[in-house]
């Protein structure tokens, strides 16, 4: 998704205690169960949450597309190694930034 011109990742995911759990392994498991329409469900809902706010429904990476488990995985892993930075003190910003401390250039 991308809101207010940045990259906002959404991850579907499901819990490991759920009954479905053990066939679905990625989205396209999800069409031989009853969560066949969720990834459109969710689509939608993220498209036109801000709508009732007088907001233009959201745009969207890859046409809109749902991307595999292993794209998904590696956004996760990408993102994970920036926080790592950040929180590690290895970026640097220009002015401060709340991470649970105070990050200083």
């Amino acid at each position: 998704m991308i809101d207010s011109g940045e990259t906002d990742w959404k991850v579907i995911a499901i819990n490991v205690n759920d009954p479905l759990a053990a066939n679905v392994n990625d989205l396209s498991d999800l069409q031989n169960t009853p969560l066949r329409d969720i990834v459109s469900q969710v689509y939608r809902w993220f498209r036109d949450y801000k709508v009732p706010d007088g907001k233009p429904p959201s745009d969207f990476a890859f046409n809109g597309d749902a991307q595999s488990k292993d794209f998904a995985v590696e956004v996760i892993k990408q993102t994970h190694e920036s926080w790592k930075q950040l929180t590690g003190d290895k970026l640097k910003f220009t002015t401060k930034l709340w991470t649970g401390n105070y990050v200083n250039s």
